[in-house]
């Protein structure tokens, strides 16, 4: 008797997709980062070698290599998994928050966005910035950590140009100046200055950035309505929250 083939029937619904190989590697990546970023931040960057990442992360030391390349690049890329929280992607441009600060109505609100999330970022990162600055006496370090910085400005300015164009800046400050004030103010060095120097508190130090931030690029009666306890720019966040404790 001829066997006969039977064609393949319909997956079963019980059953999950499998992850493609790019799901895998993805997963793979996020998986090294965190490791590294645990590493460099328990153990600072000189003790922190590839092997130890690898064995933390459960996979060869080739692996880390062939995936990162150099120390210095894995730093950054925990740097930017970690900052990003649980999005996933490294590209800062694309978050949802960006997109949200990206089509917010009006000028208050892009701020109020931008103290909400980038201070969060500033929390995650702090316990690893002791070993980015012992790192940067390596030409490597500091060269891949000013990519982060010059993406970080380009970011900014094109935040604030957005900004510009809907006429949202207070009269006389141009793109250009207010561009420099949002980067020179909205920093991880202000962050640790005023929380672990000063002692403040996370809300406080958000409350604060925000209120900080309003004054400097919104005209006075945008920046009054904005820091008011209940403003719409700020309700529906956990900075508002914030501003309603502090009675800023």
């Amino acid at each position: 008797m001829t066997d006969v083939k039977r064609a393949p029937g319909p997956p079963s619904a019980g059953r999950p997709d499998r992850p493609t190989q790019a799901e895998r590697s993805a997963r793979t990546r996020r998986r090294i980062a965190l490791a590294a970023y645990e590493l460099f931040a328990s153990d600072g960057y000189a003790a922190t070698t590839m092997e130890a990442v690898a064995r933390r992360a459960g996979v060869a030391v080739q692996t880390v290599y062939f995936v990162f390349h150099t120390k210095a690049q894995l730093m950054v890329a925990s740097l930017k998994i970690v900052g990003g929280g649980e999005e996933a992607t490294e590209d800062v441009m694309a978050r949802s928050w960006i997109q949200a600060v990206r089509s917010a109505p009006d000028g208050a609100r892009r701020l109020a966005l931008i103290a909400e999330h980038g201070t969060l970022i500033y929390r995650r990162l702090g316990p690893v910035w002791p070993a980015v600055l012992a790192g940067m006496g390596e030409p490597d370090v500091r060269e891949a950590w000013q990519g982060i910085v010059d993406g970080r400005r380009d970011g900014m300015r094109s935040m604030v140009n957005d900004m510009a164009e809907r006429g949202e800046l207070r009269d006389g400050l141009t793109s250009d100046l207010a561009a420099d004030i949002l980067f020179g103010l909205h920093r991880h060095e202000l962050y640790l200055a005023f929380t672990v120097e000063c002692g403040w508190s996370f809300d406080r130090f958000r409350a604060w950035m925000f209120a900080t931030l309003c004054a400097q690029l919104l005209p006075p009666s945008v920046t009054a309505e904005a820091v008011r306890v209940g403003s719409p720019a700020t309700a529906d966040l956990e900075l508002g929250r914030a501003i309603a404790e502090l009675g800023l």
